[in-house]
């Protein structure tokens, strides 16, 4: 069984995927460049390589260090919705760039490749809840919140027609992941923001009305999703192979930021901010359709909010 790579493997996603190949006995290598995490996260007897996604350097350093891997798991990526609009032209350039090199040392190893692509790839689509797929881009002019949804959105282009080319390349959409290791602050995520700021004694903002909503997923239920989609040759209903197919790894329960804050003040008794201001291009709707990853890989989230909430609070009390 030929090594597997998983870049961005000490961000918060890569790292939990890491931690459960390494536990089903897979060789592990990770790139990253450690600009959004701690390369110490790397497991000890994984082998880390220290490179940019970007740097066909970086790609052939792991050639040399293990050989031609046989699956890439391709997480890479500048992420936090607040440096969407703040670094637009590095977010694309780290997105499409690094998926070429990804797509190029596929083809060069032989291997399988999973591209991580995002929610965020539907654009704004406020009145669906992304039964098709379709997408809504904003003009730029207003906003370059989607210099990371395009992008993905391209990602999804370059993998489709690599999979017409006859790589054997899967697309993975996971959908507002929550948990341990989530970074929190300015450029985090939504869930790890407040239970950072519980932690700190500071009010839950809400940005704008709150009824926005989102569809929380728990790290566990949805790196099981990724390992699947990494091992599985065909689909479990006999619909045949998995190449060129993308699912979405989402709980089918919609839940609104201003449910989500008064859950997290009920777990940790913090005060909720409402009212405050929010990101450009904020998605007033978000429940990705969920029946194909079910029927195709037999993955769905299984993880209550209200426990995968308490597990993650503990985890950020027990790192204090």
């Amino acid at each position: 069984m030929r090594p597997v790579l998983v870049t961005g493997g000490t961000g918060f996603l890569g790292s939990h995927l890491v931690d459960l190949l390494v536990e089903k006995g897979h060789d592990v290598v990770v790139m990253d460049n450690g600009s959004r995490s701690s390369l110490e996260r790397c497991p000890a007897g994984v082998r880390l390589i220290e490179g940019d996604v970007r740097s066909p350097e970086a790609w052939l350093a792991v050639e040399e260090a293990v050989g031609p891997c046989g699956l890439i798991h391709h997480l890479g990526a500048i992420n936090g919705t607040a440096r969407f609009d703040r670094e637009a032209i590095d977010v694309i350039d780290v997105a499409v760039n690094g998926a070429l090199q990804a797509i190029d040392a596929a083809r060069r190893w032989g291997a399988r490749l999973v591209m991580a692509s995002s929610p965020e790839a539907y654009g704004e689509a406020p009145d669906r809840n992304h039964n098709d797929q379709r997408s809504t881009f904003t003009p730029p002019k207003e906003h370059l919140r989607h210099s990371y949804g395009a992008s993905k959105y391209l990602v999804e282009v370059m993998a489709q027609a690599a999979a017409q080319q006859g790589l054997d390349v899967r697309i993975a959409r996971p959908c507002n992941a929550y948990g341990p290791r989530a970074s929190g602050g300015q450029n985090g995520q939504v869930v790890a923001m407040m239970l950072e700021r519980a932690a700190d004694g500071r009010a839950l903002a809400v940005h704008g009305d709150g009824r926005q909503t989102r569809s929380f997923t728990w790290v566990g239920d949805v790196v099981d999703g990724l390992e699947r989609l990494g091992r599985m040759d065909e689909a479990v209903d006999g619909s045949g192979p998995l190449a060129g197919l993308a699912f979405n790894f989402a709980s089918s329960v919609e839940t609104s930021i201003a449910d989500l804050a008064v859950q997290i003040s009920a777990l940790t008794g913090a005060a909720v901010s409402e009212g405050q201001p929010g990101h450009p291009g904020d998605p007033r709707r978000r429940r990705p359709e969920v029946d194909t990853v079910k029927q195709r890989l037999g993955w769905e989230a299984s993880t209550p909010l209200e426990d995968g909430l308490q597990r993650t609070w503990r985890a950020l009390q027990d790192e204090r």
